[in-house]
């Protein structure tokens, strides 16, 4: 970071990150709210960091695993025109979560390391609607981000295993899952959608 401009970082490793930040800009106030989900009580307690009086430069961090909707919108109007010497640093694991119109408003800095591999733990040969329910139990909390590399997972998993009928179809659902994960999609519903296809092409 050459200044401390406003700015999305897309990173698992907020502490890390945060002590960077601290060091890098020793003389400016680093304000923090935290949460692994974040509501509209942090996006007040932001608005209200900001607007807060002081001749001091200031850097307000956000980071949280997922920023709700709601929160995000209670948010627009600060991060659009931001008090003087206020800057905003939002920290998230995957832009997927957050809305087009922050996305549009603030600079994308990818901090993430190396992609991380995520297993199934499906035997795909006895792929059925228990297992699939499984799947979806086991992964209820997945973010957007280990959902599209879930995804891709069962696809490789699906043609190496030769028990499904592999068509451009099927192999345009697994493309798609991962486009509806990017624009937000629950990573829930786009499991199951993708579950189903297998089931029906399953030898």
């Amino acid at each position: 970071m050459d200044a401390p401009t406003s700015r999305i970082i897309l990173t698992d490793a907020f502490e890390s990150l945060c002590e960077e930040i601290g060091e890098k800009f020793p003389d400016l106030e680093i304000h923090r709210i935290d949460a692994d989900d974040f509501l509209i009580e942090h996006a007040k307690e932001a608005v209200q960091k900001a607007t807060l009086t002081s001749e001091k430069e200031r850097i307000i961090i956000l980071s949280a695993k997922r920023f709700t909707p709601i929160a995000q919108n209670k948010l627009l109007k600060i991060l659009e025109e931001p008090p003087a010497k206020i800057h905003f640093i939002l920290m998230t694991p995957s832009k997927s979560g957050l809305l087009p119109t922050i996305r549009s408003r603030l600079v994308i800095e990818n901090r993430l390391g190396s992609k991380e591999v995520v297993k199934s733990g499906v035997d795909m040969g006895k792929f059925d609607l228990a297992a699939l329910y499984k799947l979806l139990q086991e992964n209820r909390r997945i973010d957007a981000r280990r959902a599209a590399s879930l995804v891709e997972t069962l696809a490789k998993e699906a043609v190496q295993s030769g028990c499904y009928r592999m068509d451009d179809a099927l192999l345009e659902s697994f493309s798609q899952g991962i486009r509806l994960l990017d624009m937000g999609s629950p990573p829930g519903f786009v499991l199951t959608r993708i579950g189903l296809k297998l089931l029906q092409r399953k030898r």
